[in-house]
């Protein structure tokens, strides 16, 4: 079993939030900075948002790149596409390892969008912001 110091595990949660501020930037926020994800169905589609310690939601520069999320619970992945990537941010607020990272994310899975998916690799589902159903 491998072990990581905290100063270890600050330098990849750094890393972390630094690649989501790249790939799926916040409007003038960091995902550093973010303690739980939303997702809201305002209208018709669904937009998430990153929530800051002060309860001020923070939208998405571009509310396009979020395509799903896998459940209404606080234990949940979120679902975002970057050009040909899909982004999905694992978040649980139980898991030890996540409750000190910022918005409880536990994973983040890059995966190319046109990606084959085999039959040794599970599938994966999520409710897309218009309400219908993703199967990766």
């Amino acid at each position: 079993m491998h072990s990581l110091s905290l100063d270890r595990m600050s330098g990849v949660a750094h890393y972390a939030t630094s690649l989501l501020d790249d790939v799926i930037p916040l409007r003038d926020a960091s995902h550093a900075d973010v303690v739980r994800y939303s997702v809201e169905i305002p209208m018709r589609y669904a937009e998430c948002f990153g929530v800051l310690n002060c309860g001020r939601k923070i939208p998405l520069v571009d509310n396009r790149q979020f395509v799903g999320w896998s459940c209404h619970d606080a234990k949940r992945s979120l679902l975002f596409r970057n050009e040909e990537v899909h982004v999905e941010i694992h978040v649980d607020p139980d898991d030890p390892s996540s409750c000190s990272q910022p918005g409880f994310v536990r994973d983040i899975i890059l995966q190319p969008r046109d990606r084959e998916i085999t039959g040794a690799q599970p599938r994966r589902k999520f409710i897309a912001v218009d309400g219908s159903l993703i199967v990766l």
